[in-house]
């Protein structure tokens, strides 16, 4: 064998030690939580709790946590932002339970620079146990017709029977909402009285608190719903661009009757020279369907707005007709 042949084949063994061995790419950082739920038992409503969920990164790079979203009532205080590979961290997240009632699920999206996990959902969930106990729950509904009394009562005692002491209400729906109490004899227990003021058909929803001493505030949400002899649906229709002298669309509008006897149209106001409508009865004096129709030759140019007056039972409800022709 050559010398010059001898010396090329001992080059190419010595090079192959190292091109033909596997190359350990770096695996970066790895972010492993001990646990991404934590469960709270026996709460009591408005009781401030803190959740600390620990991790480990078992990566061989810096784990950056970019930042901690909550989709709760809760805030994030503190978070370990850097964590060199094979330390610890936490995530600490504070709860409170300020009108939440019986059973919840908390989240909260960690951002981090973990390739595999860039985002890991911590989850938090418990029951509360409420410091006032309202017979019909703590979402009460009141509805009625217009004209009649739209009331409704419930009973507020205490969870553990104890006497109970509530200073006054705080009502943000005052204008259209009165809400009083009357203590019961013994200090067991209160009615709370719910009364929408309203001389036109309303629907409108929110909370009103309890001040109890030492307490703060509880929370109870009010759904409110006040109806006319008659309903129409929708309350807008918009007819989108329109060519002048082009294809005319038509819209429908719904009139039923609700809390009269018997739907009778009185009048129907609007327009003539600019729309034409087709009234069609879907069941006699209780659904009434009109089909609305734009006279394109007729129409301007530009934006338009007209108004149909649906006139019922005494009653007028406006139906706003918007649209652009080009």
């Amino acid at each position: 064998m050559s010398r010059l042949v001898y010396v090329m084949l001992v080059l190419a063994a010595f090079f192959s030690l190292f091109v033909g061995a596997p190359t350990q790419a770096a695996k970066g950082p790895d972010i492993q939580f001990d646990q991404t739920e934590w469960s709270f038992n026996q709460l009591k409503e408005g009781q401030k709790v803190k959740a600390e969920f620990t991790f480990t990164n078992k990566g061989d790079m810096n784990l950056i946590i970019d930042k901690v979203s909550p989709s709760c009532s809760c805030t994030v205080p503190s978070f370990d932002r850097v964590v060199k590979p094979g330390e610890k961290g936490a995530v600490v997240i504070d709860l409170d339970t300020e009108g939440i009632t019986g059973a919840f699920r908390k989240t909260a999206v960690v951002a981090t620079n973990d390739a595999s996990k860039p985002f890991v959902t911590l989850v938090m969930i418990g029951e509360t146990q409420s410091r006032i106990k309202v017979d019909k729950g703590r979402r009460i509904k009141v509805s009625g017709c217009l004209g009649a009394d739209v009331s409704t009562t419930a009973t507020l005692t205490d969870p553990d029977g104890k006497n109970i002491l509530i200073a006054g209400i705080e009502n943000p729906m005052s204008d259209y909402l009165e809400a009083s109490l009357k203590a019961h004899p013994g200090g067991k227990a209160y009615t709370l009285t719910l009364r929408v003021i309203a001389d036109s058909p309303i629907n409108f929803a929110g909370p009103i608190f309890f001040k109890v001493p030492g307490q703060g505030k509880i929370s109870l949400y009010v759904v409110a719903e006040v109806r006319g002899p008659f309903a129409v649906q929708p309350h807008e229709v918009y007819f989108g661009g329109l060519t002048q002298n082009g294809y005319a669309p038509t819209r429908t509008i719904l009139v039923r009757k609700d809390c009269a006897e018997k739907l009778v149209l009185q009048n129907l106001e609007y327009n003539k020279d600019l729309f034409e409508i087709k009234e069609t009865w879907q069941k006699k004096d209780a659904k009434l369907l009109l089909e609305v129709k734009p006279l394109m030759d007729k129409l301007a140019k530009g934006p338009f707005q007209e108004t149909i007056s649906i006139q019922a039972e005494g009653k007028a409800f406006a139906v706003h007709l918007r649209g652009v022709v080009r």
